[in-house]
């Protein structure tokens, strides 16, 4: 396995609320930088993406590819 945490959180299946919970800590030191609304609106629309795709998706490996 040459990426063993991203393969860990993909067999836990909370490889897509790690990202978003990564994506909302960025969100909230780049408010507290001054960053524009619409920038901290932008990074929350995607981690609402990730966590719509934690509820509803699963990763897998595609077939015939090795690590």
């Amino acid at each position: 396995m040459k990426n063993k945490r991203v393969d860990f959180h993909i067999e836990v299946g909370d490889y897509f609320g790690t990202l978003a919970t990564a994506i909302d800590l960025i969100r909230q030191c780049a408010d507290e930088d001054g960053w524009t609304s619409e920038d901290s609106a932008m990074i929350e629309r995607l981690r609402d993406d990730l966590m719509y795709l934690q509820r509803t998706h699963n990763i897998r490996r595609k077939e015939g590819l090795a690590d």
